[in-house]
């Protein structure tokens, strides 16, 4: 369960808190999203005070590129259906995404990751078959100042 103070993490060998759609299994610490999307989908306790103002999707990611052919991949980020942003990723961040509370379940939540530029690396010169999108490092939700 998540609130405003916690953060999912990725550690190989351990699973999150929260349903992963279209990832493969956590390696280092991270996860990569398999595909052209991938969902997280939590649990997420909320005061009902706290629906006033605003709040913010924490996170940090990289993508799979290639030094010759794939400088960087688009990312579209929804929370529960709504495209809350969208970016152009060549090199790991943090990205704050802004949002209203309300559009937050009252049970579970999902955020979805669109990769149209996924990848495989075996295209490029890899053994790697798998088709790479967002590499993960974490994902945080709190409160705006």
């Amino acid at each position: 369960m998540l609130n405003f103070e916690n953060a999912l993490t990725f550690r190989e060998g351990f699973e999150p808190d929260a349903a992963l759609r279209n990832f493969w299994p956590p390696e280092g610490g991270w996860i990569w999203s398999t595909g052209r999307w991938a969902e997280i989908s939590f649990a997420f306790e909320i005061d009902p005070r706290l629906r006033v103002g605003g709040a913010e999707l924490i996170v940090d990611l990289d993508v799979f590129k290639h030094e010759a052919a794939l400088d960087g991949q688009n990312v579209f980020v929804y929370l529960n259906g709504l495209r809350i942003g969208s970016l152009f990723c060549k090199s790991r961040a943090t990205f704050i995404f802004a949002f209203e509370p309300k559009i937050l379940a009252r049970s579970e939540s999902t955020v979805t990751f669109d990769t149209p530029d996924s990848a495989r690396p075996s295209d490029f010169g890899s053994d790697d078959q798998r088709v790479l999108g967002v590499q993960l490092f974490s994902l945080r939700i709190r409160k705006s100042s």
